[in-house]
């Protein structure tokens, strides 16, 4: 089921709570491309990956529940897409 996978088909076990995408970002076509990432049983290590990865342009998202988790990669999958979005990552970057 697409719904329940990563950008890069992966899918996501039951056990999972965190989701942490490496990322290149092109800032002449303001587009995200995911070229790895690293599922989590932890949102705690997630989090710790996350802050020490020399990446700026990575995305986490974690949840306390496996459906919070989802639905809040739902949203990142869709605002990874999103111009205005697209457009202030790269202002912060």
């Amino acid at each position: 089921m697409k719904e329940l996978q990563t950008i890069l088909g992966k899918d996501i076990p039951l056990t999972t709570r965190g989701i942490l995408y490496l990322c290149n970002f092109d800032f002449r076509k303001l587009t995200i491309t995911v070229f790895a990432e690293k599922l989590f049983e932890s949102a705690w290590y997630a989090l710790d990956a996350y802050a020490n990865i020399p990446n700026p342009e990575s995305q986490l998202v974690t949840g306390k529940t496996y459906d919070e988790l989802i639905t809040k990669l739902h949203k990142l999958h869709e605002d990874m897409k999103d111009p205005v979005w697209l457009e202030n990552l790269s202002n912060q970057l």
